[in-house]
């Protein structure tokens, strides 16, 4: 018999929609800036940040954005396949790297680039873990079907 399928718990799409929300906010902010994140909100905190607040964030903002387009994608498929585990495991690596980027920070004068950095390593921690979350359950599933 085939378990009843219950559909996804409400916090993961909860998450889901949170990272959706925040990778359009940022792709919108890549937009308006033209690909230059550190001149456009220089800009855009004229006389309220220091002169050196978003130093070197162009790299790693556009870094930043293609790892979080990777995580949505891998959410999505996580969420249409139905596979809850797939997706928590792939939602720890960014919490944890929020969660180091939100409390090493000084908020007096933040450094974006390490906070996009490690926003960064997050997401690819989390899409690494699914990759190998996928390999050892497609190994289970061959196991299972040769024996």
């Amino acid at each position: 018999m085939y378990p009843i399928d219950r559909g996804l718990p409400y916090w993961q799409i909860a998450a889901f929609t949170i990272a959706a929300a925040s990778w359009g906010g940022l792709s919108i902010l890549w937009i308006l800036a033209r690909g230059d994140v550190e001149s456009y909100l220089l800009t855009a905190f004229n006389g309220s940040v220091r002169a050196d607040a978003f130093v070197r964030l162009n790299r790693t903002f556009g870094l930043m954005l293609v790892g979080h387009t990777c995580f949505l994608v891998f959410g999505i498929v996580a969420m249409v396949v139905r596979k809850r585990d797939l997706f928590t495991v792939l939602i720890i690596g960014p919490i944890l790297a929020l969660i180091v980027a939100v409390t090493s920070q000084d908020w007096a004068d933040p450094d974006w680039n390490v906070f996009a950095g490690l926003c960064f390593i997050g997401w690819i921690a989390g899409i690494i873990s699914d990759v190998v979350y996928c390999l050892y359950w497609a190994a289970c599933v061959a196991r299972r079907t040769k024996g």
